[in-house]
């Protein structure tokens, strides 16, 4: 597949549009620009569309100010005049329309130019033009620098930086499971081209807001251990974010120090959102597999050790559905 996409962009020159899923992170931010970076050091004209913008540190990332770059919630407009424009759409970092919200849905479904995906979730929807889907890679980032390899281009420190980003967040630092030996290779390959570690986990990790430190110490004050101890909960309700001055980010990793506990072998957050709704987060250890749980339970999905879902139940009625439900990924194991 990789090679279908490089003989189609090679075919002629193509007004190109790069957009990520809603609420971007790391990996999608560090595709898209990583991308964008290559494509327009190979002289194509392109533009990277984010349906929202993503959390203060990930403002900071490489080209991200950039006047290419533009958020749909901002400027509509001109997010609607980028795609009228453009002839072929990559959709990195998620695998159906719907992950960009609702706003900006039809956009993508909409569009009339050629469509690829390039994602790491499962169940990708077939209907795009051309479809790189490898459930087996640590992140859409490391797929970019594959198609980048395979493309034979040069890679540069800004196209780099973004992309070794992506592999750091979605692999938590290499520790989680998905990181193969491939993950590492790559990860030697960014840091020889000008990508330095130290630097980008700063700018993520040790940037913080007082706001996120604060609303960390809420959450882990709230914390639940299940009675048999391989499940946790923490938990945030709006009244807490509003008190404690929430930011866009300022709950990312959350739910990862669930694991931490001894024993628990899956954890969930639980966040309230302005419009009384629950957006859930999971994590989980070894062969516990919450992707199936939270499509099964939650109307979510991710990866087999992270997920994600939604609950329209109050937090004390979500909390209790989880008690009951949670050991039905235990017994997958």
């Amino acid at each position: 597949m990789i090679d279908r996409i490089i003989s189609f962009l090679r075919e002629k020159p193509r007004k190109i549009v790069l957009t990520s899923h809603r609420n971007p992170d790391g990996d999608a931010i560090g595709s898209a620009l990583g991308l964008a970076h290559y494509l327009h050091s190979q002289s194509y004209s392109v533009d990277i569309v984010f349906p929202n913008p993503p959390s203060i540190p990930l403002q900071g990332s490489i080209g991200y100010s950039s006047d290419f770059v533009h958020v749909f919630s901002s400027d509509p407009s001109k997010s609607e005049e980028i795609f009228q424009r453009a002839d072929v759409l990559f959709s990195l970092d998620y695998n159906v329309a719907s992950r960009v919200g609702a706003d900006m849905q039809s956009m993508i479904s909409g569009f009339l130019g050629k469509k690829i995906m390039i994602d790491h979730h499962e169940s990708p929807d077939t209907t795009f033009d051309l479809v790189f889907s490898m459930t087996s890679k640590s992140s859409t980032c490391e797929m970019v620098y594959d198609l980048i390899e395979r493309d034979g281009g040069n890679i540069d420190l800004a196209c780099a930086d973004n992309l070794l980003m992506g592999l750091i967040t979605d692999t938590g630092s290499f520790r989680f499971p998905i990181t193969s030996d491939r993950t590492m290779y790559i990860a030697g390959k960014l840091i020889e081209a000008g990508a330095i570690p130290h630097v980008i986990h700063d700018r993520l990790f040790d940037n913080n807001p007082k706001s996120r430190l604060m609303i960390w110490g809420r959450a882990l004050s709230n914390l639940i251990i299940t009675d048999d101890g391989f499940a946790s909960i923490v938990y945030l309700k709006q009244s807490d974010l509003s008190e404690l001055k929430y930011q866009p980010g300022d709950t990312e990793g959350l739910v990862n120090q669930g694991l931490g506990v001894t024993g628990v072998l899956i954890s969930i957050f639980i966040r309230e959102d302005a419009d009384s709704k629950m957006k859930l987060s999971f994590r989980s250890k070894g062969e516990v597999d919450v992707n199936k749980y939270a499509r099964e339970n939650w109307e979510g999905g991710g990866h087999k050790n992270a997920s994600g879902g939604l609950s329209n139940m109050n937090i004390t009625e979500t909390i209790e559905k989880f008690k009951s439900t949670y050991k039905e990924a235990l017994l997958d194991d």
